[in-house]
Formats: C-alpha cells, sequence, structure tokens
C-alpha cells in the first residue's frame, strides 16, 4: 500500500513564499510605530525636574490604589480585618 504525500512541491514553495512575505511584512511593520521625538520632548526628557514629577506621581498613584484596596476590603462583608 503507497502512502499518499500530503505535501507536494508546489506547496513547498507556496509555503516558502508567505513565509517570507510574513517575514518582510514584519519587518517594515516595526517603523510604522517609531516617532521621532521633538525637541520640546527631548528637553522634557533631560528636565530632573519633569522626571521628579513624574516619579512622585506615580508613587501617589499606586499609594492611592493600595487606599482604594484596603478600604474595598474593610467595607467588604466577606473579609474581616483581625486586629493584634
Amino acid at each position: 500500500m503507497r502512502v499518499k504525500n500530503i505535501f507536494t512541491l508546489a506547496d513547498f514553495d507556496t509555503m516558502k513564499f508567505l513565509t517570507l512575505l510574513l517575514l518582510v511584512s514584519s519587518l517594515f511593520a516595526e517603523h510604522i510605530y517609531e516617532k521621532k521625538a521633538s525637541k520640546e520632548n527631548r528637553e522634557a526628557m533631560k528636565n530632573e525636574k519633569i522626571k521628579c514629577r513624574w516619579v512622585c506621581d506615580k508613587k501617589v498613584y499606586k499609594e492611592q490604589k493600595i487606599a482604594d484596596a484596603v478600604l474595598f476590603y474593610r467595607n467588604s462583608q466577606t473579609y474581616k480585618f483581625n486586629k493584634k
């Protein structure tokens, strides 16, 4: 009994072509999302006050999220806090 070949040479060439096409399109797709920083953006990246403000805002946001979570669990009927 002879086993039938599922992939023929034409299918292999088609797969090679599609793989190559996918590779080329992925290389060009990376440049779509790249943006050139404007002069103002470059200056803002170097400004220490802006960096400090960004870090402080990030810390405040994180602390606020924690406070909201604690308040949620304190007000919840199913969770209890034990004082030690």
